[in-house]
């Protein structure tokens, strides 16, 4: 009886000390549910903005006295909105004040030019078109509504307010595309209508007069570099044109580009190839099917480095993916490399599992491409509310991560990864290296062709040392 009473003594105290773990670590946070205001009935566009006022203030974290005052400022200086682009432009403003890349507009609702953009190094370029504008596709883009997309950049801000500078251009691709996003920031823009001047490929000037559809189009800061994959469909654009055909000769990163992954063994750089586009589940496959997958490549080939490509992995849940990061650094051969190419669309999950990488593998990481779209540390884990009348949706966070200093056990991270995660200082790019708007035309990636020459220059430098 005594024997007994002790376990139950035991186990009481080895719980309540889980418990003081739990909340020491911040575990309220995990189990707090969202504040739903009550929903107006009929509703309309202006209760809907009184709808999001009250659930961002009664759900976004950590947000400060000057911040809820320009918060509110915004809102209710602003006219009743008359219009879907009105409200999405009111809420992009007014959630643009936390400086919080993930704090926005999940799903927008706007009416949207008959084209698409992407960004190069060297300009702005239309990669996708309705049929009847397909004559624009792969021109350059001299001008929106009289200013130049570079003049026109600055501006953007207002609209999209934290993330990296390479985020809030990529974010820039999304807002050219709707008339009204145009007026906001400073460009020409009469009825809907705007003068677009352009280049073609063969140095050829010329001026067309577009028009938003007079249906709104969704639009989703997470996916919306798809415009730029060949013969995408995504948010509406069924039946339009892409500057990139599937059946073309195309870069391993555009590849099966309805994909989020693909393994590909490259023996003649003595590498692997591994591309993630999302840290979740693909359609057809787990991430442990893909996990095996590497791994049994891997053994089969005993490649000496792997080019990890996570320059659109926007994110997801890192958990699910830190298995596959621990196994290609397992992987790794001593005198290997692991190449990882990240860029703006480098996002979320997508940072966390970069920055896993260089806490494993400091000395045989090799870091190629340009700056990812987020600071180190942000607000995630939040939850997904949708305006009642025009459904536009929102993600409103309340969990932090620190990848710069670490998450310490008593701090306001996100609990799990105080456990998980390991801060990393900074995540600098060793090989700097960006698509041009020809090498993007002519399906040639000189993201990968930097990797590949600092392969054969490693092997060059070896192979002299061992001769010498």
């Amino acid at each position: 009886m005594r024997t007994l009473k002790k376990i139950v003594i035991g186990y009481v105290l080895f719980n309540l000390l889980l418990a003081g773990l739990f909340f020491s670590a911040g575990g309220l946070q995990m189990l707090e549910k969202p504040q739903i205001p009550q929903v107006e009935s009929p509703g309309s566009l202006a209760s809907d903005l009184e709808y999001f006022k009250q659930v961002v203030l009664a759900n976004e974290k950590d947000i400060t006295p000057e911040q809820a005052a320009e918060f509110n400022q915004i809102v209710e200086s602003a006219p009743a909105p008359q219009s879907e682009d009105d409200l999405t432009l009111l809420v992009l403003q007014a959630l643009s004040v936390f400086e919080n890349a993930h704090t926005t507009a999940l799903t927008t609702k706007m009416h949207r030019l008959p084209v698409r953009f992407h960004w190069t190094s060297d300009g702005l370029i239309i990669v996708k078109a309705r049929a009847d504008h397909s004559a624009l596709l792969g021109q350059r883009v001299l001008s929106l509504g009289g200013k130049t997309p570079e003049e026109l950049l600055p501006s953007t801000m207002v609209l999209t307010g934290g993330g990296t500078e390479s985020w809030r251009k990529y974010r820039s691709e999304f807002l050219y595309s709707a008339p009204s996003a145009l007026s906001l920031i400073g460009a020409t823009v009469t009825k809907g209508s705007v003068e677009i001047r352009t280049l073609s490929p063969d140095n050829v000037e010329s001026r067309v007069q577009l028009t938003a559809e007079n249906e709104t189009k969704p639009g989703d800061p997470f996916w919306e570099f798809r415009n730029a994959f060949p013969e995408d469909e995504s948010f509406a654009t069924k039946g339009w044109t892409s500057v990139l055909r599937k059946g073309d000769h195309l870069p391993l990163y555009l590849q099966e580009s309805d994909k989020l992954y693909l393994l590909r063994e490259l023996p003649e750089h003595d590498a692997i190839y591994v591309r993630m586009n999302a840290s979740f589940a693909d359609k057809t496959e787990t991430l442990d099917e893909f996990e095996q997958r590497i791994l049994e490549l891997g053994t089969k080939s005993q490649a000496q480095h792997y080019i990890v490509d996570f320059r659109f992995n926007r994110g997801g849940d890192y958990t699910k993916v830190l298995p596959i990061v621990r196994t290609i650094a397992d992987a790794t051969q001593e005198n290997g490399r692991i190449y990882l190419i990240v860029g703006p669309n480098t996002f979320s999950a997508g940072i966390i599992a970069a920055s896993q990488f260089k806490h494993l593998t400091p000395q045989n990481l090799v870091i190629v491409g340009s700056q990812v779209g987020d600071k180190l540390r942000f607000r995630a884990e939040g939850f997904y509310p949708k305006l009642p009348v025009s459904g536009i949706q929102l993600y409103l966070t309340k969990g932090w991560t620190d990848l710069a200093d670490g998450c310490g056990w008593f701090d306001d991270c996100w609990p799990p990864n105080k456990i998980l995660l390991n801060g990393i200082g900074k995540l600098e790019i060793d090989i700097p290296a960006e698509n041009t708007w020809t090498s993007y035309l002519s399906g040639i990636d000189l993201v990968i062709d930097a990797v590949f020459e600092d392969i054969k220059r490693e092997s060059t430098e070896i192979s002299s040392m061992k001769s010498g």
